[in-house]
């Protein structure tokens, strides 16, 4: 017992333990949901930084794209201001009137806002040029694409070219002149844009661990805000990033994540006029470093909740377990025979000091428990062996009484079974009596039922044979009246003939005066009708006429036949009235028998009766003796079975006092376990 207590104690350590467990609960129901949050804000902070980053690069491009277009259109606007002005018009269209002089002021006077060098150029739809500002050389143009898209009547920028007068890259935005009333082109105006402000325009709007650059639409970096282009450096074709890729497919503007050698935020706007692309791209690690920092902050407050939640939890934990602990201590005691209170955690106010309370309480209550069995096992033995010996004393004597009155049960018993067969046998001639009795009561009564029935037919019969008697009469006036009514149909016959007769005569004569009536002509038309109808009615008297005497012949032949089944219903008749008189002779001769079967059937019961009541007498005399032996072998039996039963009963009980007492050593043997 003490090794299983050992081994209990075991259990309780490592994850085993209630203390262990506990922590591990309360530290996953604060941690898990802490960790979840922890993820989840790191996640936001990063994802809502890359969307805040991705915004303002988007911002910035946009930005760029609107200033850098801004002095394209002032560009733009000074040259369509020259194109729509009548002097340009007239000095292309007249070529006697020109004033070179006058025109290069006009053209001058616009372009000296701009002081950066580059020269404002006016040609003919032929593509040479006219008149420079500068009073450069004028050369033939026609097959640069920048003259062909103006004069299809487009604004138009070339592509990037290699200025021969000051060796820089520009483009060269151009617009189409148009004659009066914007009817056909007949020139253009262009004027060159040095790249170089381009990179001036994006590094001022550039910030740290950005950089910039403009594509054209093929792909090829125009201007870049980190460095300016000079003209010898070879093209940077950048038709194969992703930004290119996507404008081509059709997405002018977007912002995604470049994972290439450098991670960046790259932000794309394609400008619509022109087609160039402006995009600008971020250091994704210099600019999601506030967010970064951000989210590490999040974890660094999450670990340390979790920790103070692990102090919390092995506190709490303590608390729970310690007087568990010592209840656990108390019960192992208990386990060893030991009564040890808990000292502990006593005034504690919480249910684990009520715990503490009640375990020292019931240990107090099994102290005194125990001490009460042990004083009542010591009792118990002693009784059980006083109980033991009496029960052996009071056996030895049921024993001999239960013999004696074993002997005295027999000798009742056979003198019983003695009487019981006497009065079996009165008991059959009982029977016997009674049944003849019974049979004679039974053929007294059929006799006398017999001589009544027997009376009552002869008076049937007599009655059935008037009444075959009157029968007879009443079939013989029934035979007359049917022949009467045959003899009636005869004559009715006669007459149907005679109305059928009458009916043909009158349907000849109603067919001759219809002849009359046909020849009388429009006279005898009314004679006509009338006799139609006459014909009509005679016809439809000759059909009733024949039904009639149908109905007549088929009535005679029903007639002719009830008389043959009367005739036959006579002689039958007469056949039963002589068998009912052969009949009532036999009835009168069986009454005379019947009347001396009853005399004697009546002398038979009166013997019957005697018999009866002298059996009677001698069956109640032998009932009360044969139920005087019953209750004297009945009473000795039970009185040997109430020995019997008491001897049994006494050693039960001697062997009950015998356990009782094996029971109480077992019981003071038990109770050696709990010490003092």
């Amino acid at each position: 017992m003490a090794k299983d207590t050992a081994k209990e104690k075991g259990n309780g350590k490592g994850l085993n333990s209630v203390k262990t467990r506990l922590i591990l609960v309360m530290m996953a129901v604060v941690v898990i949901p802490l960790l979840i949050s922890i993820v989840v804000s790191y996640a936001s902070s990063i994802n809502k930084g890359l969307e805040d980053a991705m915004t303002i690069n988007d911002s910035q491009a946009k930005i760029i794209e609107e200033s850098f277009m801004a002095s394209i259109d002032q560009q733009l606007r000074s040259l369509q201001a020259i194109a729509d002005s009548p002097y340009t018009i007239e000095y292309i269209k007249n070529a006697q009137t020109r004033d070179d002089a006058k025109m290069i002021a006009y053209i001058a006077k616009v372009n000296e806002n701009y002081n950066d060098g580059n020269a404002i150029v006016v040609s003919d739809v032929n593509g040479q040029q006219l008149v420079r500002d500068d009073g450069g050389k004028l050369s033939d143009i026609h097959e640069r694409d920048y003259f062909q898209g103006a004069v299809k009547g487009q604004v138009f920028l070339s592509s990037v070219l290699i200025s021969k007068a000051t060796g820089s890259r520009i483009i060269i935005p151009a617009v189409p002149v148009y004659d009066y009333g914007y009817t056909s082109v007949i020139g253009i105006a262009q004027r060159s844009y040095d790249l170089s402000n381009l990179h001036t325009l994006l590094a001022s709007n550039v910030k740290a661990n950005q950089r910039t650059f403009i594509t054209d639409k093929n792909g090829i970096v125009i201007a870049r805000s980190d460095q300016e282009i000079k003209a010898d450096d070879p093209d940077d074709n950048r038709s194969d990033r992703d930004f290119f890729k996507s404008v081509s497919a059709g997405t002018t503007s977007g912002t995604y994540v470049s994972n290439g050698d450098e991670k960046l935020i790259v932000s794309y706007r394609q400008e619509p006029n022109t087609g160039w692309i402006v995009v600008v791209s971020s250091d994704y690690n210099a600019t999601m470093a506030s967010a970064q920092r951000s989210a590490y902050i999040i974890v660094i407050v999450g670990v340390i909740m979790a920790v103070i939640a692990a102090v919390i939890s092995f506190l709490m934990a303590k608390s729970f377990t310690e007087p568990l602990n010592e209840v656990n201590t108390a019960l192992s005691h208990l386990a060893e025979g030991r009564f040890v209170n808990i000292e502990k955690f006593q005034n504690r106010k919480d249910e684990f000091g009520d715990m503490v309370n009640n375990t020292n309480s019931v240990l107090s209550v099994l102290d005194d428990i125990v001490k009460n069995i042990k004083e009542s096992a010591v009792a118990v033995h002693k009784s059980s062996e006083d109980l033991a010996e009496t029960a052996d004393q009071i056996s030895q004597t049921a024993d001999d009484v239960s013999t004696a009155v074993q002997e005295i049960a027999s000798g009742a018993t056979q003198q019983a079974d003695e009487i019981q067969s006497v009065t079996e046998s009165v008991g059959e001639i009982d029977v016997a009596t009674g049944n003849v009795q019974a049979s004679t009561d039974d053929l007294s009564g059929l006799a006398g039922r017999m001589q009544s029935v027997s009376t009552d037919s002869a008076q049937s019969l007599s009655d059935l044979q008037e009444s075959s008697q009157s029968m007879s009469e009443k079939i013989a006036q029934i035979t007359e009246k049917i022949g009467a009514t045959s003899k009636a149909v005869e004559s009715i016959n006669e007459k149907v003939e005679g109305i059928t007769s009458i009916a043909t005569q009158t349907n000849l004569l109603s067919l001759n005066a219809s002849i009359e009536a046909a020849r009388a002509g429009e006279a005898g038309k009314g004679f006509a009708v009338v006799a139609g109808e006459i014909g009509t009615l005679a016809e439809n008297s000759r059909l009733m006429a024949d039904e009639i005497r149908k109905e007549m012949d088929e009535l005679l032949t029903s007639s002719q036949a009830a008389v043959e089944m009367a005739a036959e219903v006579q002689k039958g008749n007469e056949e039963q009235a002589q068998v009912l008189g052969a009949t009532v002779d036999s009835v009168n001769a069986m009454i005379g028998d019947i009347a001396s079967t009853v005399t004697g059937v009546k002398s038979i019961e009166t013997d019957a009766g005697t018999c009866v009541n002298a059996k009677n007498v001698v069956a109640d005399a032998m009932s009360s003796l044969s139920a005087i032996s019953e209750e004297n072998a009945a009473s000795s039996e039970e009185t040997g079975a109430s020995m019997q039963e008491l001897s049994a009963t006494v050693t039960t009980l001697a062997s009950s006092a015998n356990t009782l007492k094996e029971i109480a050593d077992k019981l003071s043997s038990d109770m050696e376990f709990f010490k003092d």
